[in-house]
């Protein structure tokens, strides 16, 4: 009986879901080095945020999907938005001003 729950809980890998991790992978090293262009340079905050946030919505959808982990969907989901919200209204407010 054991054995049944962990075969239900895990998921096939499939080429969509490997496609996903290695958005996912190259999101993350991408935003790392963002972060050190943010640390030189403070005016990469938009591009910094902006790429943050679609990580966090990848690592969001890998969560649900792959890992089947539901309260990490939420958190990075509702971080995501935020900060993709966040970013759009800096933006505009720096190009109205």
């Amino acid at each position: 009986m054991v054995e049944k729950k962990e075969v239900e809980k895990s998921r096939p890998i499939t080429r969509f879901n490997i496609v996903f991790i290695n958005i996912q992978l190259f999101l993350t090293f991408f935003t790392i080095g963002l972060f050190i262009w943010y640390i030189l340079d403070s005016s990469m905050i938009y591009l910094f945020q902006l790429f943050l946030g679609i990580t966090l919505l990848v690592m969001a959808y890998n969560n649900q999907i792959i890992y089947r982990r539901r309260r990490a969907t939420i958190i990075y989901s509702i971080i995501g938005i935020f900060l993709l919200i966040l970013d759009l209204i800096m933006y505009i407010s720096l190009r109205v001003l």
